[in-house]
This record gives structure tokens, C-alpha cells and sequence, in this order.
């Protein structure tokens, strides 16, 4: 079992935290029209393994309410608890990075779009892709260099090859 020490944040003391405080995101094949018809009724699909420990017996850990783009209500996200070594496997739809309610596919376009013609495609979404915008060019600067700051989109393709969320 794996330890970190962690600050406790008014006095200073440390204390152990152990890997019961691990939280692993899964991404599997969810039909999300289907996921928001059936809700927690979704036939969910357990992972054969532990990503953490690699055992193979699971629980059931309940849900999690998760927001996507073009749904009114969050969704049941299904998570499932490790016996073993305490970790959270929380699953997350195949196609959306993490902590984002848009696909991957919708962020790249719309970007696209923004640095192609100068406008975002719809009025709606100006606050969150200008916030796409920043993250993109400064994590292009920041992981690949000055050389990339005229091509963000290939900086995009080029981040995400490196297992880095670009915006």
C-alpha cells in the first residue's frame, strides 16, 4: 500500500493518507440518450479489474451526478469500489476529457472554428471557449515551445498524443 503525506490546511500537522484516497476515472462505451432515459436503471458494465491493484473482485460504490453538454439533468456516472485497496473507480463516457462536459471532438471544432475565423459558432458558448482558448495557448507555450503558437490545432493533436488534457 502506497502512502503520501499530506498538510492538514490551519495547523500545519501532517497526517498519512493512504490509498483508500484514490479516485481512478475509467472511460468506458456509454450511450448517454440511453443513460438519460434509463438513469440509474442502466445496465453498467463492471471492470474485469482493479486499475490499482489489478484485483479481481469489485463493489458497487453508487453514483455520481455528472453534467454533459446538451442534457438538462446530471447523469448517473456508475462507481465501483475496490475491497482490496480501497480505491474509486468512477466510469466516465469513452470521448470527454476529464472534468468536461463537452466531447472532445466539440471542443476541437469549435477551437478550430474560433482561431479560423475569428468567431466563436455559437453565442453560447463564448465564456467556456474563450477559457478553451487561454488553457490551450498557454499549455501549447508551456509543453511544446514558441515554434507552436501559430499552429494551436496541431498543438492540440500534438498535447493530447502526449497524454496532456489541452484546454
Amino acid at each position: 500500500m502506497g502512502f503520501r503525506r499530506t498538510q492538514l490546511p490551519k495547523t500545519g500537522a501532517t497526517w498519512v493518507a493512504s490509498t483508500k484516497d484514490l479516485m481512478m476515472i475509467l472511460s468506458v462505451d456509454v450511450d448517454l440518450k440511453k443513460l438519460f432515459l434509463l438513469g440509474r436503471n442502466f445496465p453498467w458494465k463492471k471492470p474485469a479489474i482493479c486499475p490499482c491493484c489489478r484485483q479481481s473482485h469489485l463493489w458497487g460504490h453508487g453514483f455520481s451526478a455528472t453534467l454533459f453538454e446538451g442534457y438538462p439533468a446530471a447523469l448517473p456516472m456508475r462507481r465501483f469500489l475496490c475491497p482490496l485497496c480501497g480505491c474509486v473507480i468512477k466510469c466516465r463516457p469513452r470521448g470527454y476529457f476529464r472534468r468536461f462536459q463537452s466531447t472532445i471532438a466539440a471542443i476541437k471544432s469549435r477551437l478550430a472554428r474560433r482561431i479560423e475565423i475569428g468567431r466563436w459558432p455559437s453565442p453560447d458558448h463564448g465564456a467556456r471557449g474563450r477559457h478553451w482558448l487561454c488553457s490551450l495557448k498557454r499549455k501549447v507555450l508551456v509543453y511544446l515551445g514558441l515554434q507552436w503558437r501559430k499552429c494551436l490545432i496541431a498543438g492540440f493533436d500534438r498535447l493530447w498524443q502526449l497524454a496532456i488534457v489541452p484546454v
